[in-house]
């Protein structure tokens, strides 16, 4: 085996790893959204509440394919909501790995040997990747869908990569609406740029892109039940009625400050690199999808950084390309390092930690009822269970009442709330977020700003 498949391996290894450990999501769309619905139809999740389903903004193409691939576990008997969320992040994960492959594969073909080598080792282990290929959101499945598009048809212009890879544009845009941008701006670049016969784009590229959108109006008409125009029904909601905003508002470079505030260094290198690279080829179509897709978001007066995640890509190619990294070694050895810090605490930290305390629930006593109390915390609000997909069976939450005599159970979400109630009764830790001995160190006053969720059995 050489050492490059080794290093394949080893990066396939880290992306399994990653989706095993790195529970919860990213955002709440990924759960709420995705996974519910897709729980649903399986008939695991009872009802949907979410005034998106009301709007009809939500496509459902994305928890279709979940329900494809999680019926025949549930067919066979396997209905506990944890392992099948597992078994949808190994997908998500090894569709990540592929679709970095398949990247690898034609970008580093841009590049010298040397640098080539680097950008390949570099693109395997980058740790925003790594992490964004375990959520089963569609931030990070459309991605993969729309670079495995664009990348059929980088590799050669013909009839079939039209076809193909325009099915995958057009399956993208089912996926997640915004990714149309790119799919609009690739399509004109390959038309006006490779000088390519209007007849021939329209016949194999354009007519496929609408076959897959297509794809995605029927999966919306099962998923609603009628007809409806789920493209129309979001531009509505979020951008002419500007629901989106009610999220919260950032200035048109919000996107230069969550790019630094998120990935420190690297967002600093990424942003400075890309700029001089649309500086320096202004007409390629890496500066063509940057730009229209950049410009698009920035407009949208709400803005998360996952919403460009395919900018990601991009940009760390152009980094690449303008920074030879053969002439800057330390440089590259002390990013990497960095970057590896990175992995290994995505790798190995929980994507939503409170999760891991539904799932300690969900198993605690299996079979038995059980009486959870709860207390208003110190700013007048309960701790719930909000996810009932993961909520334990015969699970009953009382408020404010104690047992007069005997014992009872109480879990709390906040380190104060926990201490309050170890001086109030005997209590027996059962669970608790964070091994007991971090909680000693409350560097920066980290432990008043977290949640720290904790399962106490107490007697008075």
């Amino acid at each position: 085996m050489t050492d490059q498949k080794r290093i394949y391996l080893l990066s396939f290894f880290v992306f399994i790893l990653t989706s095993l450990l790195s529970i919860g999501f990213l955002h709440p769309d990924e759960q709420y959204y995705t996974l519910d619905f897709a729980f649903y139809k399986l008939g695991i999740l009872d009802q949907l509440q979410t005034w998106e389903l009301e709007t009809k903004i939500r496509p459902w193409t994305l928890p279709y394919l979940y329900v494809a691939l999680l019926a025949p576990f549930k067919f066979l008997g396997l209905e506990n909501p944890f392992a099948l969320a597992t078994i949808a992040r190994l997908f998500s994960a090894c569709l990540g790995f592929f679709t970095l492959f398949k990247f690898i594969q034609i970008y580093k073909e841009k590049l010298p040997k040397v640098q080539s080598t680097l950008f390949e080792i570099f693109a395997l282990f980058f740790w925003p990747i790594v992490f964004m290929s375990s959520r089963t959101s569609s931030d990070n499945i459309s991605t993969c869908v729309l670079l495995l598009g664009f990348l059929t048809i980088q590799k050669e212009i013909s009839k079939k990569s039209l076809l193909q890879g325009g099915l995958l544009l057009g399956l993208a845009f089912s996926l997640r609406h915004q990714t149309g941008i790119l799919s609009l701006a690739f399509g004109l670049w390959i038309l006006i740029r490779e000088k390519m016969c209007p007849i021939t784009w329209l016949k194999y590229f354009a007519s496929s892109i609408t076959i897959g959108v297509l794809i995605g109006l029927g999966f919306d008409f099962l998923g609603y039940s009628h007809f409806t125009l789920t493209p129309i029904n979001y531009l509505t909601e979020n951008l002419i009625k500007d629901k989106i905003s009610s999220f919260g508002v950032s200035p048109w470079w919000g996107y230069f400050s969550l790019t630094l505030k998120k990935l420190n260094i690297f967002g600093l290198l990424f942003i400075a690199s890309s700029l001089v690279f649309i500086k320096k080829f202004p007409k390629s179509l890496e500066a063509t999808l940057f730009i229209a897709f950049f410009i698009f978001h920035s407009m949208i007066g709400h803005k998360e950084l996952r919403f460009i995640y395919p900018l990601l890509w991009i940009s760390l190619y152009m980094c690449f390309r303008i920074i030879n990294f053969k002439n800057y070694k330390r440089v590259f050895i002390f990013l990497f390092s960095i970057n590896l810090i990175g992995v290994a605490i995505v790798s190995f930290k929980p994507a939503y930690t409170p999760l891991k305390f539904y799932k300690f629930l969900y198993h605690f006593k299996e079979g038995s009822p059980l009486t959870v109390h709860i207390f208003k915390d110190r700013k007048g609000r309960y701790p719930e269970l909000e996810m009932e997909v993961y909520k334990r069976k015969q699970l009953t939450l009382t408020k404010d009442q104690i047992p007069t005599a005997g014992s009872f159970y109480t879990f709390t979400t906040k380190y104060s709330d926990l201490e309050q109630l170890r001086r109030s009764y005997n209590c027996e830790l059962k669970y608790l977020s964070y091994p007991e001995w971090v909680l000693e160190y409350n560097f920066f006053k980290w432990r008043d700003r977290s949640n720290i969720w904790a399962l106490n059995h107490c007697s008075q």
